[in-house]
C-alpha cells in the first residue's frame, strides 16, 4: 500500500520525480530510507480536518539516518497539486532528529472536499520518505452569534521565556463568556486560559499581561486567541510572527 501511495505521491511531486533520476531506479530500495515518522498530526489534535480560509495544523517527529535536506508539503485534490511549500530552515535542515509543526494558509479560493496531503522528507543520502493522509476541507460557518474578536494585538512580538506580554482587544458576544485561551504555537502548542471575562456579555475591552510559559522553546510562534462562550459557540483570530527568546 505505501509503494502505491509513493507512486502516486512521485507523480505529483517534480522534486520526487527528480530524485529518481540521481538514486536507484528500485522503487523498493528507495523505500528503505532509514527515515522514520512518529507522533503525526494532520489537522489539530489529528483531525484531519481544515477550514478553508483558515490554516491547516501539521506535526510530526522526524528521524533521519543522514541529515534532512528538506521538507516539503504537498496537498493535493484529483492528482493535481494545489499547494506545495518546501522547508529549509535551520530547525529542519542539517539535522537528524527535529519535530516539525507548521500551519499551511489554506486560501478561500480552494473547493471543499476531500484532499490528500503529503510530509516528505529527503536526506543527504538523497533518499526520501513520506507520510501521507487524507484530509478534509470545508469553508468555515460563519454563526452571526459567535463572539467577534477584533483590533487583537500584543504589545511587543518577542520576549523570553517568563517574560511578560500584553494582550489587548475588542470581544462582543451575545451569550456568557465561557473561556478566553491564549495558544502558543510553536515546537509544541502550550495553552494559557484566562478566566478575567467570564460570565460578561456584550461589548468588552479585554487587556491582560500574560507570562510566557516556561515550556516554551526559544524560536517562532504563532498565536491563537478563541473566546468561548455558554453555548459552545467560538471565535479564533491569530498573531503570526511572534519569537520566543
Amino acid at each position: 500500500m505505501k509503494k502505491l501511495l509513493f507512486m502516486g505521491a512521485m507523480a505529483l511531486l517534480s522534486v520526487i520525480a527528480l530524485a529518481f533520476t540521481s538514486c536507484s531506479n528500485d522503487d523498493d530500495d528507495l523505500l528503505q530510507s532509514n527515515i522514520e515518522f512518529k507522533n503525526v498530526e494532520f489537522g489539530h489534535k489529528n483531525s484531519k480536518t481544515g477550514t478553508i480560509g483558515d490554516d491547516l495544523h501539521l506535526e510530526c517527529d522526524i528521524k533521519s539516518g543522514s541529515k534532512i535536506q528538506s521538507v516539503e508539503v504537498v496537498l493535493s485534490k484529483d492528482g493535481k497539486n494545489v499547494i506545495k511549500k518546501t522547508y529549509t530552515d535551520s530547525k529542519y535542515v542539517g539535522v537528524l532528529n527535529t519535530r516539525f509543526h507548521e500551519h499551511i494558509d489554506l486560501p478561500e479560493t480552494l473547493a471543499e472536499g476531500k484532499y490528500q496531503c503529503f510530509i516528505i522528507v529527503k536526506n543527504e543520502e538523497k533518499k526520501i520518505d513520506f507520510v501521507s493522509a487524507e484530509i478534509t476541507l470545508k469553508k468555515k460557518a460563519v454563526d452571526p452569534k459567535a463572539p467577534k474578536i477584533a483590533n487583537l494585538k500584543v504589545d511587543k512580538m518577542e520576549s523570553t521565556v517568563n517574560g511578560k506580554v500584553t494582550f489587548t482587544a475588542d470581544i462582543e458576544t451575545v451569550a456568557k463568556v465561557k473561556e478566553i485561551e491564549i495558544e502558543f504555537h510553536g515546537d509544541k502548542e502550550t495553552e494559557i486560559e484566562v478566566d478575567d471575562l467570564n460570565g460578561k456579555t456584550g461589548k468588552l475591552t479585554f487587556k491582560k499581561e500574560v507570562t510566557i510559559p516556561a515550556e516554551c522553546k526559544a524560536g517562532k510562534y504563532h498565536i491563537h486567541f478563541t473566546v468561548k462562550d455558554a453555548e459552545g459557540r467560538e471565535t479564533t483570530e491569530e498573531i503570526e510572527g511572534f519569537t520566543i527568546k
